[in-house]
């Protein structure tokens, strides 16, 4: 299992772990199995539940501070890997189909880079649940490209794939690849709070809404399995709300950049 350093206990138990990916599978199944009927009530007009939960609940477990995805050594903005649809104007957000299909294209990205990290996850119960998290991607990718009307490649984002192919070639052992998928989580989660300022479609926004508390949960467990702090206060702040961790006060959209440098598969 995950240690601090060699000798010394796991940060966290296999059984521990188990328990954690069985209960945010159940989370994501039980929003899965009712997802069709939510977005046909939504689609043909017929009412919507909304979205009750408060945006903490919603934003428990993000992690990132902002639209940028620190994966490894990596950063890079999360605007930059969008299609250039994205760039219309400074004042205009795009289309809500378009986001449909790069939301696909990370999820995509997901899938394919828990199957590269596969190798490097030694220990039964972490590599079980990257195997579980890559099969939630995969369905939200699926969800996604529904809303896309054809737009949807079924390609993961290239870029950023590329970006986490890098580091988890990189990765020295299963530690350092579990910090991977967590940055790649958290930048997920905080790329859908990003989604859910700009959509529009009451469809887009309900199955946004409805995948974001996942991914976060995601985060939050791979956060446990390194043994990271919930949240740590950031050092000479006045603020008490700022700082870092796996269960922060606020998620912010700052340093949102040119969002036309990595498009989806097909589009650049």
């Amino acid at each position: 299992m995950l240690r601090r350093q060699a000798g010394e206990d796991p940060l966290i138990s296999e059984v521990e772990l188990r328990d954690l990916v069985a209960e945010v599978d159940e989370q994501h199944h039980a929003g899965m199995a009712t997802l069709d009927a939510d977005l046909a009530e939504v689609i043909h007009g017929e009412g919507s539940r909304g979205m009750t939960a408060s945006r903490r609940r919603f934003l428990k477990g993000v992690g990132l501070g902002g639209l940028t995805l620190t994966i490894g050594q990596a950063v890079l903005p999360v605007s930059s890997l969008l299609s250039p649809a994205y760039g219309q104007t400074a004042t205009t957000n795009p289309p809500n189909e378009v986001t449909a299909a790069f939301a696909e294209s990370l999820e995509l990205a997901a899938v394919a880079a828990y199957q590269q990290a596969a190798a490097k996850l030694t220990t039964p119960a972490v590599a079980s649940a990257a195997s579980t998290f890559a099969g939630h991607h995969a369905q939200h990718a699926t969800a996604f490209a529904a809303l896309s009307k054809g737009k949807a490649t079924g390609k993961p984002n290239p870029k950023l794939l590329q970006v986490l192919s890098g580091e988890i070639h990189d990765a020295n052992d299963e530690k350092a690849t579990l910090q991977i998928a967590y940055d790649l989580e958290n930048g997920a989660a905080s790329t859908y709070v990003f989604a859910l300022g700009i959509l529009t479609d009451k469809a887009a926004l309900q199955l946004t809404a409805s995948i974001l508390p996942v991914e976060s949960q995601h985060a939050v467990v791979l956060g446990q399995a390194l043994g990271l702090a919930p949240f740590t206060p950031a050092t000479g702040s006045t603020d008490p709300y700022a700082g870092s961790g796996y269960v922060p006060y606020f998620v912010t959209q700052d340093q949102k950049v040119d969002p036309a440098a990595y498009p989806v598969a097909g589009q650049g």
